[in-house]
């Protein structure tokens, strides 16, 4: 599925290390980079059931139907 899907093998990591990394939230930190891509800054936070998710504007259209059918808030910066 997406990148937002609940049934992910790789869940268990992604949420050990986002309890060790921890990531500010939007507005505390004014130059986060995107989650996807690392490069970009992120203009978009998704939040969702492990964390917030940053995303550059690219990768905030690339999956923003995703990210509406899953029901997750988004939250500009």
């Amino acid at each position: 599925m997406g990148i937002f899907s609940k049934d992910d093998d790789d869940l268990p990591r992604r949420v050990r290390s986002a309890e060790k990394e921890h990531q500010p939230a939007a507005g505390t930190c004014p130059q986060v980079p995107c989650d996807r891509c690392h490069v970009a800054l992120a203009r978009v936070e998704v939040i969702t059931y492990a964390g917030p998710v940053f995303l550059c504007q690219h990768h905030h259209v690339v999956h923003r139907s995703s990210i509406i059918t899953a029901g997750y808030p988004i939250r500009r910066r």
